[in-house]
């Protein structure tokens, strides 16, 4: 049997392989998994050893990580096993991630205790900005779903009380965040965003007043507060779920977008609870999502999968005394998901009713809520087929979270808890190590600047002759500093030359339009094959193209948006590095370039009006109706006599010549996403020229107060001998200190225990 170790560190992206004792061939695909997440190559793992070693299938694998990823080592070899493989597991385990935070966050205090190094952290906005967003303790979790899949029902269960309005006809319309805040007991807290952006006070909350917002057509967004009783509270999570209006159940086109962007959003990666009614699958809205889904899903490795939950909900509502089964009709979603592009489909199906019913105060439940709770109880408890937990795909990871919470049998096999507790999971397993990083690479960069400066203030220590010509050198400096910020030149090219566009992102905003294209000219196919249609049928059709096209504008807006901070952050990229380039000969000690983030591509590209319609399509023809046989003979004749005819009425109708009709929308659907295409270019090349013109005015503001304040302090050391003496020795004491905090710190990130 080949053994095979695996030593994989998810704080650094680093994998270090051993197959039978010996590292894998630079080269070979094994080798190229080295520096890349774990879940991204752990689906192919089994199938590559046995490539590698010629076809074997029995591997002894002894692998050394964070048990969540262990887990995902498990799940490949069950899948491997299914096809025939023999492996064995062994782990070995390591200091789980929350307790790393905690130790790095314990480690910052005390960077703060020390008044020097402090002042790295406070003086430098990349190091604090890494800070506040590694220990931000808010995980997003969307919540989306078309209509009547009982998303509101599942959004109220897991707060523990009814505050989103569930009625069809008061359904979320507006974007509604909510953030989980355990000091406030049962309230809930609220306010209103409305459309110009103007928050009101905030106040106590009640379903009555959500529903009130919620139909009000200038409220963008509804905020509350409150406790979120599904989710056990943790030092570092706060949870903040957003509920999404579905598609065409918005008062405003924008806010589909927005929905798009969360499930688009293949950085930051955020949690998708996609709800779907058990009972009603198939509507057209909820398959332009999912095809959205399968796309993101398609794109990435693991996480890309596993950033979506595909929740089953409605469970409640099969019978299976009456011979309904549930396997079966998970089966059904599956294929459902499967015919729109979601591969190997991951469903948990729940009853969000019978656990909203559970959790809701006794006393506010209506005489119908009490039958309806009593009567799922029964089923649930005594029907084997309703334990809902036991059809879902859950590690014994998550089993054993489940079996913690100690729930009532009935709450158990409600379905739900398990659900929330795959959002500790997702936690646990993607957003810690991220956080742990940036919190490393925050403090890091000011241990770096902290010891840059600690080794400049230790290099007075010199001899009265050299220090005369070290204050020669920085006269000289001064002098060169003059002539190289009084000269226009340099300034002048860069505002001429600029930065180009990267071409790869300018190449990108072509390749993104041929999909669309290709889309469009399918969609016309099936329009094509209805020739002449009734203006009912003809406006149908043409509904559900313009439906197709304003979803897919959406959703290139979405990436281009994209493709746009990426060229962004190349180009700010490109001009950090001009920058250190134009002083490398001045000093060393340089403080980051900042530049504002500019608008994206939403104010300038969200305007797609197609408004399509009949005008100009609707013809008119002769038709004939009511056909019938009438008497064709003569008295005089009696070879006709009994022979009949055929006859009609006729009348005139309206007609839609479909072939007409769509070479003028084509060539009106393909229009707007070419301007769209070419906005798109026209808006980065400008805002490309804007940030060249912030850098040169970071070097007229920024520059020369640093360098001011850097010769000052030089000159007053070489002029003071007791001065310089003090500061040599503070500095000489925290290199020492630094370097003993530094190597506790590289420790948070080491598999080393």
């Amino acid at each position: 049997m080949n053994k095979i170790y695996i030593e994989h560190n998810p704080f650094i992206v680093e994998t270090h392989f051993l197959i039978n004792g010996s590292e894998p061939a630079e080269g070979c695909k094994l080798s190229s998994f080295k520096e890349l997440r774990l879940q991204v190559w752990v689906e192919t793992l089994f199938d590559e050893l046995s490539r590698l070693l010629n076809g074997d299938t029995a591997f002894s694998i002894e692998f050394k990580g964070v048990e969540s990823d262990y887990m995902d080592i498990l799940a490949s070899a069950e899948a491997a096993r299914l096809k025939g493989m023999t492996i064995e597991l062994e782990p070995i385990g390591v200091t789980e991630v929350h307790h790393r935070l905690n130790a790095i966050q314990a480690l910052m205090e005390e960077a703060r205790q020390n008044p020097q190094f402090n002042d790295y952290i406070e003086n430098n906005e990349k190091v604090s900005t890494g800070f506040q967003a590694a220990f931000d303790r808010d995980f997003n979790l969307y919540v989306v779903a078309t209509m009547s899949s009982g998303k509101s029902t599942l959004i109220n269960a897991m707060l523990g009380q009814d505050i989103l309005p569930a009625a069809n006809e008061a359904t979320t319309a507006t974007i509604a965040q909510i953030t989980d805040d355990k000091t406030l007991g049962s309230s809930f807290m609220a306010r209103r965003i409305n459309s110009s952006g103007r928050a009101s006070d905030e106040v106590a909350v009640s379903a009555e007043l959500m529903k009130e917002w919620n139909m009000m057509e200038d409220t963008r967004q509804i905020e509350l507060r409150g406790n979120i009783v599904s989710m056990q509270e943790r030092d570092n999570v706060r949870l903040v779920l957003t509920d999404t209006p579905g598609p065409n159940n918005s008062q405003d086109d924008e806010h589909e977008r927005v929905t798009m962007s969360y499930i688009q959003d293949s950085q930051r990666n955020p949690l998708i609870l996609y709800v779907l009614n058990a009972s009603q699958l198939g509507i057209n809205d909820d398959q332009h999502l999912l095809r959205l889904v399968a796309q993101t899903m398609n794109r990435g490795g693991k996480q890309s999968k596993d950033r979506f939950i595909f929740a089953v909900n409605k469970m409640d509502n099969f019978d299976p005394e009456s011979g309904e089964n549930v396997s079966a009709a998970l089966e059904r979603v599956k294929t459902y998901l499967q015919n729109n592009g979601i591969q190997n489909p991951q469903v948990y199906p729940i009853s969000a009713n019978l656990t909203r019913l559970l959790r809701k105060n006794p006393d506010a439940r209506t005489r119908k809520e009490r039958g309806d709770l009593n009567t799922m109880t029964e089923l649930f408890e005594e029907e084997a087929s309703m334990d809902l937990p036991s059809y879902m795909p859950l590690t014994s990871r998550v089993r054993r979270a489940l079996d913690d919470r100690k729930l009532m049998r009935v709450e158990y096999r409600s379905g739900l808890p398990a659900v929330e507790v795959m959002i500790d999971e997702y936690i646990n397993k993607y957003t810690f190590p991220n956080r742990l990083k940036r919190a490393y690479e925050a403090l890091n960069q000011a241990i770096e600047k902290g010891m840059r400066e600690a080794e400049l203030t230790e290099q007075l220590e010199q001899d009265e002759r050299e220090l005369v010509y070290l204050a020669e050198q920085i006269t000289l400096l001064e002098q060169k500093r003059k002539e190289g910020a009084n000269t226009e030149v340099y300034k002048q090219s860069l505002r001429q030359n600029g930065k180009s566009l990267p071409p790869h992102i300018a190449q990108s905003f072509a390749k993104k339009i041929v999909p669309v294209l290709a889309a469009i000219k399918e969609q016309g196919n099936e329009f094509l094959k209805h020739e002449h249609e009734t203006q009912a049928n003809a406006q149908r059709l043409l509904h559900a193209v313009e439906y197709d096209a304003r979803f897919r504008f959406k959703e290139i807006v979405n990436e281009y948006e994209s493709a746009f901070q990426t060229s962004q952050e190349l180009i700010k990229t490109e001009l950090q590095e001009e920058y250190n380039r134009y002083i490398s000969a001045l000093f060393e000690n340089t403080r980051e370039l900042k530049l504002p983030l500019l608008e994206g591509l939403k104010a300038s590209m969200n305007d797609f009006s197609l408004n399509l319609s009949l005008d100009g399509s609707i013809k008119e023809k002769e038709e004939r109706y009511n056909q019938r046989e009438v008497k064709d003979s003569s008295w005089w004749n009696p070879f006709s006599w009994g022979r009949t005819r055929t006859v009609w009425d006729s009348r005139t109708v309206e007609y839609v010549d479909m072939h007409a009709l769509w070479n003028i929308k084509r060539v009106e659907i393909e229009g707007n996403f070419k301007d769209l295409m070419s906005a798109a270019r026209k808006k980065t090349e400008s805002d490309k020229d804007r940030l060249v013109e912030s850098y040169i005015a970071f070097i007229e503001r920024e520059f020369e107060s640093k360098f001011n304040e850097l010769i000052a302090s030089l000159k007053e050391k070489l002029t003071d001998h007791e001065a310089r003496e003090i500061a040599v020795a503070k500095a000489r004491e925290q290199k020492a200190w630094i370097g003993e905090f530094k190597s506790r710190l590289d420790k948070t990130l080491s598999l080393a225990e």
